[in-house]
């Protein structure tokens, strides 16, 4: 498996987090063009939980676990497991430090990052 610029990530899910920080940083950017900064701020949080959680479970799913299929759905499992304690440390983490948030452009970046997972069963 080779690896994504030494993170141990294969290329595949490599391109797919890279693809998340793309649209995340296109968002912010285009939101902090046309509103403010807080709500560019809070689309980039949002989509930084979706980045960031994709490379959490991508770690641990890729961490040498062997080639039996128990062991490869063992990490399924577990990876998946860190993902949804890290999504829910991370927002919990927002809600209570980030007084100025707002909810719609960290959820829709949050929800265009996941969308890049559907994109990619098209392409990849």
């Amino acid at each position: 498996m080779r690896d994504f610029k030494g993170l141990g990530i294969a290329n595949a899910v490599g391109r797919i987090i890279l693809a998340q920080v793309i649209i995340t940083v296109a968002i912010s950017l285009l939101l902090w063009v046309v509103l403010n900064v807080a709500t560019a701020a809070s689309a980039f949080a949002g989509g930084a939980v979706g980045f960031l959680t994709s490379l959490v479970y991508a770690k641990k799913m890729f961490a040498s676990q062997g080639d039996e299929a128990k062991k490869i759905l063992r990490a399924q499992y577990s990876a998946e497991a860190y993902k949804l304690a890290f999504t829910i440390l991370l927002f919990s983490f927002i809600f209570t430090q980030f007084k100025e948030v707002h909810a719609l452009p960290l959820f829709a970046t949050y929800i265009a990052t996941l969308a890049v997972y559907w994109a990619a069963l098209i392409f990849v």
